[in-house]
């Protein structure tokens, strides 16, 4: 799973990267993003589409923050239940939560990397940060979804909530040391597609990112890091510091 992660790099960093046309939200660099926590999120957007939700005409890549949690259209609130952080790859067509948002509500995640604790004998857990390297940039793959609160007017801009949850999969070969599934990492040639909302997310797009993630997968750096990473109050570079 992927419980906290980083990103280090600043909006305005995120939309060099990821060839965004438009900052619609800037979200802070943060060290020990924690769930419901507002996160950047990537997606191509069509300000107009057929009967079916497929675009019409130009296509905007834009950057937009996002509750960490994925609040499904239907319901009651974004405090029902535990957050919708994570989902699970091989499911995630047939979960209620999710399987619409597959179709075409997919985005991008970025992330300069994310922790994982593993269990030594003694039965202690030792936190390990994974991550693209000091210059480099993961692109989670992801959904989104909008939640309207029934409390707010139709008018009110306040009344949408944007929120976001990470696909994960079994893990690689070189990460399943360290935790038996990662988040599912988009490469360069599937990241594109991914984005696309003219493509139906199906069985055979998510088989091409999942084999994509395992060759990004397979460059990851990963050292051992504090403890003090599993407060969510803590922040700050010094958390992915090396031990």
């Amino acid at each position: 799973m992927c419980g906290r992660f980083v990103i280090a790099k600043t909006s305005g960093q995120i939309a060099t990267i990821f060839e965004v046309d438009e900052v619609i939200d800037e979200v802070t660099p943060s060290f020990n993003v924690a769930p419901t926590n507002r996160v950047s999120i990537v997606v191509d957007r069509a300000f107009e589409k057929d009967e079916a939700g497929a675009p019409l005409g130009d296509i905007s890549r834009e950057l937009h923050a996002a509750r960490w949690g994925l609040v499904p259209r239907w319901s009651k609130g974004p405090s029902e239940g535990a957050p919708l952080i994570n989902a699970r790859m091989e499911t995630v067509l047939e979960k209620p939560s999710f399987k619409d948002s597959v179709v075409r509500r997919r985005c991008l995640v970025p992330a300069s990397g994310y922790y994982e604790w593993v269990v030594n004998a003694d039965g202690t857990k030792q936190p390990i940060y994974i991550n693209a390297g000091s210059d480099g940039v993961f692109g989670f793959a992801g959904l989104f979804e909008w939640w309207a609160d029934p409390t707010k007017a139709a008018g009110d801009p306040n009344r949408w909530l944007l929120s976001t949850t990470i696909l994960t999969k079994p893990s690689a070969p070189e990460l399943a040391h360290i935790h038996e599934r990662n988040p599912v990492f988009l490469s360069g040639d599937t990241m594109d597609i991914w984005l696309d909302s003219s493509v139906e997310g199906d069985r055979d797009l998510l088989a091409a990112i999942a084999h994509d993630s395992d060759l990004v997968a397979g460059e990851a750096l990963f050292h051992k890091v504090g403890s003090e990473v599993g407060k969510v109050s803590s922040s700050g570079a010094e958390l992915i510091r090396a031990i």
